[in-house]
């Protein structure tokens, strides 16, 4: 048997016998690890190598929020849409969304916004503020429908009157969600097709409803169901993405084989980092550095 020693510097010693000739058995490999001894040690005691420990995020992570905000958004927002498109009877015919007050509140306005606390959480920016400003907006889409706020009839007492001004009012939501929503659409184009397309689709859609409100003010109420047929439209094909979208979200949840192509587009349309990186690499390139 041939013996090994070596000696580590904080005093740890390693004893390893090997055979001295190769044999078809499986050889005998045994190892000792002592301290060095000082002279107020007398017994030599074994230490048990260590393996090494799992990383902090594999015994305790978070999981992933986007498909809870994805599902409030749906339920939320696509019978709004059927209500706004009117069919059968859905809305009675005129838009009318009363009947989503509950969706806002607690599926639109609450999922949006714990979803976009746990994006926040997850060190998502972009994903928050999408669902953290979705559930506020929809937060105040179902309050202005509760009776208890007073939203037309704080315009005055004449009730024609104060529903002209109260559309005039409502629409300015309107008009800069979809200035918000412009922003979404041109930030997306880090991300992929499907989020551009979904983004664009509703920035359409809040200047038709803001248009739309403009014209009930105004009492022309055949070409305020024209644009808010049009809002409605571009909803619907929103939320046709998002339900594409949310799919593709629990597949990868539930790690399944097949996922659903989104179109990257983040190798085409490289992140200021990399650019500022790769563009200070051919500076130094240049300057011989």
């Amino acid at each position: 048997m041939s013996k090994l020693h070596f000696t580590s510097p904080d005093g740890l010693t390693i004893d390893l016998r090997l055979p001295e000739h190769p044999t078809d058995a499986v050889p005998e490999y045994r190892s000792t690890i002592s301290p060095r001894k000082t002279p107020n040690q007398h017994n030599e005691r074994a230490y048990p190598l260590q393996l090494p420990s799992l990383p902090a995020h594999a015994s305790c992570r978070f999981g992933n929020p986007t498909p809870v905000g994805l599902g409030g958004f749906l339920l939320a927002n696509t019978p709004a849409t059927i209500m706004l498109l009117g069919w059968h009877g859905a809305g009675g015919r005129n838009g009318n969304e009363s009947a989503a007050i509950g969706t806002f509140f607690y599926l639109g306005c609450l999922l949006e916004i714990l979803c976009g606390i746990g994006e926040w959480i997850n060190g998502e920016t972009f994903n928050a503020a999408v669902f953290l400003i979705l559930g506020g907006y929809f937060g105040a889409a179902g309050a202005v429908m509760v009776p208890f706020y007073n939203a037309i009839s704080g315009y005055g007492t004449d009730a024609t009157a104060a529903e002209a001004m109260y559309h005039d009012s409502y629409a300015m939501l309107l008009i800069f969600m979809g200035v918000l929503l412009l922003f979404f659409t041109i930030a997306s184009v880090r991300l992929d097709i499907c989020h551009v397309v979904l983004f664009a689709c509703f920035t359409v859609c809040f200047p038709c409803l803001a248009t739309s409100y403009f014209y009930m003010a105004d009492g022309n109420e055949a070409t305020a169901r024209t644009f808010r047929i049009w809002g409605g439209i571009f909803s619907l094909a929103g939320s046709v993405i998002l339900w594409y979208l949310f799919l593709g979200s629990l597949l990868e949840a539930v790690d399944f084989p097949y996922l659903l192509p989104v179109g990257d587009l983040s190798t085409y349309v490289k992140g200021r980092t990399e650019y500022l990186g790769r563009r200070r690499h051919k500076t130094s390139m240049s300057c011989g550095l």
